[in-house]
């Protein structure tokens, strides 16, 4: 029996998983191989961060799987052409679904991988909250300025909702500490004209009148240059300056997970494989019919503008039902002991649904369809489309879930 092993339980893998023909579990051996027992909620990881929400954003893998997808809790390392070496064993494969998710990337610039901490997984997020509530309690003992300073860096979808959730829980974690909320300075960086650029002036405009109303301090135009120990150094209107702040958060940008990288199998940059409309490697070394990447780890062109798409949970969940129709194919053909004909395979579309932003609790900006929502209505439309993903792998009963 062919062996299909699965990397990654990330929107991708497990939209794969909850949309394939149940019989298909049938025509091979199906291994997931995570480094958690839990699939998370990515785009919920800024509350867990700030604060706000918990557990509420896991799902255990055992109440999500069919019954004869075999889950092995183990870190993967490097990928070769024949198997994948994790941390406790390597395991071997007739077919490879790599969906690692992603990892910060500094771009380059000082300091970011020693001084910040990044949104990247469950427990990154559970550690900077923990950071802050310490910086908090800092305060209290030796009235630090800094301990009540944070930087957001990057003005995009990650940065945006953290600012905005870190602004109302430190301010309730104030006034449970008697600290005066008023010397609390929160800044969002943003190297760009202005921040969301995906959005409308309209929409970026409601954006920044709501973070200022929470107490949040923007900065666009604003270069990094450094990030130190309790500070960083931006360019701004060509004159340097040095903020300063004892928590440094930086969301300015995401590339695929260093295993990418780490593996010499596969030609890829910024730690992804560029991939055809079938979702498998191109501009390979080596000829990877029995491979696809989908999610944070694969780069994707739009044919209609020829630019990658940027990564997206909508856009994995997508990748994953594609793959859950084409996987059959592909089995069936093995089964068979047929020559799959590749241009009979119907090629992966990405269709846009709409996008929506979070801008603390009760508030949310975005695009739906052609369609612009924000405040109240743009938040019920958010959690309409986080509920949906929830019932989808946990019933009902996931839509409610508490921390």
């Amino acid at each position: 029996m062919k062996k299909v092993l699965i990397l990654g339980a990330g929107y991708g893998n497990i939209a794969l998983l909850t949309n394939i023909n149940k019989d298909v579990f049938s025509q091979a051996e199906f291994m997931l191989i995570n480094n958690t027992p839990y699939h998370y909620q990515t785009i919920g990881l800024h509350d867990v961060a700030s604060g706000k929400h918990d557990k509420s954003v896991l799902f255990p893998l055992q109440e999500i799987l069919d019954e004869r997808v075999k889950f092995l809790q183990d870190s993967v390392v490097s990928i070769d052409s024949k198997s994948v070496k994790c941390i406790n064993a390597e395991y071997e494969y007739d077919y490879l679904i790599v969906g690692l998710g992603f990892s910060a990337d500094s771009f380059g610039i000082p300091g970011v991988g020693v001084y910040t901490q990044s949104i990247t997984s469950y427990d990154s997020a559970k550690n900077i909250h923990k950071s802050i509530e310490e910086k908090l309690q800092a305060y209290i003992n030796d009235k630090d300025p800094k301990n009540l300073s944070f930087i957001v860096c990057g003005g995009g979808f990650t940065g945006i909702e953290f600012a905005g959730s870190l602004a109302q829980e430190v301010k309730k974690q104030c006034e449970t500490r008697g600290i005066n909320f008023n010397l609390v300075k929160i800044y969002c960086i943003e190297a760009m004209p202005k921040i969301l650029p995906m959005f409308s002036e309209n929409l970026m405009q409601l954006g920044v009148k709501r973070l200022r109303e929470l107490g949040v301090t923007i900065l666009t135009n604003s270069k990094i240059l450094e990030c130190k120990m309790s500070s960083v150094v931006i360019e701004k209107d060509g004159e340097q300056e040095e903020i300063l702040a004892n928590t440094i958060i930086w969301t300015a940008g995401v590339k695929g997970n260093e295993v990418i990288a780490n593996s010499s199998f596969f030609k890829s940059g910024r730690s992804k494989v560029e991939v055809d409309s079938y979702l498998q490697p191109i501009n390979q070394e080596n000829i990877m019919n029995n491979i696809f990447v989908l999610g944070d780890c694969a780069a994707l062109k739009d044919e209609a503008t020829n630019r990658f798409y940027p990564p997206t949970a909508q856009l994995a969940q997508q990748q994953g039902e594609y793959l859950a129709q084409i996987l059959e194919i592909y089995l069936y053909a093995e089964q068979k002991g047929e020559t799959l004909q590749k241009d009979l395979i119907p090629k992966f579309e990405f269709i846009m649904r709409g996008s929506v932003c979070s801008i603390g609790t009760g508030y949310a900006i975005g695009v739906i369809g052609t369609k612009e929502v924000s405040g109240y209505i743009g938040n019920i439309t958010k959690w309409f489309i986080e509920s949906k993903w929830n019932y989808k792998i946990g019933g009902f009963s996931a839509i409610f879930k508490d921390d």
